[in-house]
């Protein structure tokens, strides 16, 4: 494993607070398979977040190229870099955290395909192309790192100039028009209520997008060719998956856990308003989250989400559900 600090301007922009310092302890008290005895007396949100398992859901079951090259934008504290690292021959991470990227190395020590590069990605210079680039969480932050006036159209541009000419983008991203929020849920990034639905009262920040919308924004860089995942509840803690070739039914739609923050109104069932989107084909318009593969030529890949094994949630991790934040 290597740590490369050649481009670290010496300041971290971003945290989620003094909590940061906990988990990055949790990281070097812990190896990466025990992490799950943490919720045993520590289920905050920012905790389970950056350590639960089920966040490798949301790319383990993908099947990865042989011999694949990997960059992994906005990498966190390394959530799914060993799912990464365990499927590809060789991983680049870049983070613009010190801090968090110390996580990485902490929950990766071990692994010698893998290089964690501390950095803002507008001031990296790369001498290869890759087989995939990662962006989990990362796209709807595009206005916040990168000075454009069309962010999003110049961020997509910038990246694809890392990929070989059949590689492929890899986004997991929540949509603006996810039924939870419909359900009263808040915007998961400016917490106001129907923000997304509505287009965003401030257009110069953070946003997600609807399926035609990053269709579109991906076809206009040259990234034509799209395939979408669904991840419920979400991306962030998906536990179960469907596809445009393994829609849910009305059975296997009450098969995953719901969650909410403390506070939040639900207007009404989400389960059961999917239902109707499943019966009048509408399910991929209102799914809470996408994952998207996204490539310049046709996209070939082959997954049998029925038999997708995915990490089950555990009894310590069962606490989270049960809470209410």
């Amino acid at each position: 494993m290597k740590f490369n600090l050649d481009f670290y301007k010496g300041s971290d922009l971003y945290s989620d607070g003094t909590i940061e310092k906990e988990i990055l302890d949790y990281t070097e008290k812990y190896a990466e398979p025990e992490f799950d005895k943490i919720f045993e007396s520590d289920i905050r949100w920012p905790v389970f977040y950056h350590l639960t398992e089920i966040r490798k859901n949301i790319l383990n079951w993908y099947p990865l190229k042989e011999n694949a090259s990997v960059l992994e934008i906005g990498a966190g504290m390394g959530a799914v870099t060993s799912v990464l690292c365990e499927k590809a021959k060789k991983v680049t991470c870049v983070e613009l955290s010190k801090q968090r990227a110390t996580a990485i190395a902490n929950r990766n020590k071990s692994r010698e395909n893998l290089e964690i590069i501390v950095a803002n990605l507008n001031d990296v210079q790369f001498s290869e192309k890759f087989d995939y680039i990662t962006l989990i969480g990362v796209f709807e932050y595009a206005p916040i790192y990168t000075n454009s006036k069309k962010p999003f159209f110049d961020f997509l541009k910038q990246i694809k100039q890392f990929l070989k000419p059949d590689g492929k983008i890899l986004m997991a991203i929540e949509n603006k028009l996810g039924m939870k929020y419909f359900a009263g849920a808040p915007e998961d990034h400016t917490n106001i209520k129907y923000d997304g639905i509505m287009g965003y009262a401030n257009k110069e920040s953070v946003q997600t997008f609807g399926k035609q919308e990053l269709k579109e924004m991906l076809a206009q860089v040259g990234l034509k060719h799209t395939k979408f995942y669904y991840p419920l509840p979400d991306y962030k803690l998906p536990n179960i998956i469907f596809s445009d070739e393994h829609m849910p039914n009305e059975n296997t739609i009450q098969n995953y856990n719901v969650y909410y923050y403390e506070g939040t109104e639900i207007q009404f069932d989400e389960k059961k308003a999917y239902c109707e989107t499943i019966k009048n084909g509408v399910f991929d318009v209102f799914a809470n989250s996408f994952m998207v593969e996204a490539s310049s030529k046709k996209i070939k890949t082959k997954v049998n989400l029925e038999k997708a094994k995915l990490v089950g949630i555990s009894e310590n991790a069962r606490k989270f559900y049960d809470k209410k934040w």
